[in-house]
């Protein structure tokens, strides 16, 4: 199975991510008009050890390596990607919610 993220960022760049899971591994591709996150990383495996958090996971050896901006979306999109694939999250729920959103209701 895939299961495809799309992003429309307050930066401006448009992020596609697309998990696959392969045997025990999830794979990872990223499309996106970021030079930051290309530089990131667009293609890699993730464990399940790495679904958990913590600073020993992927996702903070990649940022570690190459900083995204506090702001960015993409390392939590690329959680929710791998926990969609790997039946943590429900794609029933998923596909009901259609997206989730962060709204700036106030700002003067």
């Amino acid at each position: 199975m895939v299961t495809e993220i799309s992003l429309n960022t307050i930066c401006g760049h448009k992020t596609k991510i697309i998990a696959t899971k392969e045997g025990k591994s999830t794979h990872i591709h990223i499309k996106s008009t970021c030079k930051k996150l290309r530089k990131w990383g667009t293609h890699f495996d993730m464990e399940m050890k790495d679904f958990m958090g913590g600073p020993e996971n992927i996702l903070s050896q990649k940022s570690a390596e190459s900083p995204l901006t506090p702001t960015c979306l993409v390392p939590a999109a690329v959680m929710n990607a791998c926990w969609l694939e790997n039946g943590m999250i429900s794609k029933n729920l998923a596909r009901e919610m259609g997206k989730m959103e962060i709204i700036f209701d106030k700002l003067e």
